[in-house]
């Protein structure tokens, strides 16, 4: 087995915890009350609450966040996709839980869950990059 074979799959955090929370969101069953019948249909009512799904998305963006700062660490050293799902990941939390104004909160919400899910898939991208090119890695830390 080679050297590269052997890292651990880091990204994999990163997309659950983006993917994860933006669901959390886009699909919350507090909002959206189709969802939360089905939740409860299939037993699992206990999640249409929000002492629940407040730090269920919580653990998720900081999932993401520590895949962000492993890739960067160990990964492809670009430190612009970490700074990108830090602040989306912010916005995320503060557009659903901190109340600013009906559009504005919408606003940081979905923007929060476009943030997120495309500062993964650009740290994707550089993984797959780093991990093809071998020198680019030891390159240095750019943006």
């Amino acid at each position: 087995m080679s050297s590269q074979e052997k890292k651990p799959k880091s990204g994999l955090f990163a997309t659950i915890g983006s993917f994860g929370s933006a669901l959390l969101v886009g699909f919350c069953p507090i909002c959206i009350p189709a969802i939360g019948a089905l939740l409860t249909a299939i037993g699992l009512g206990f999640l249409v609450n929000e002492t629940v799904l407040k730090p269920l998305l919580i653990v998720f963006i900081l999932v993401a966040w520590f895949g962000y700062i492993w890739s960067y660490l160990k990964e492809h050293h670009k430190v612009s996709p970490l700074i990108v799902g830090f602040f989306a990941g912010i916005s995320l939390y503060v557009g659903r839980y901190v109340y600013l104004g009906g559009m504005l909160n919408a606003v940081l919400m979905y923007g929060g869950v476009l943030g997120i899910i495309g500062a993964s898939v650009w740290n994707l991208i550089l993984r797959r990059r780093a991990k093809n090119c071998p020198a680019c890695v030891s390159g240095g830390k750019n943006l």
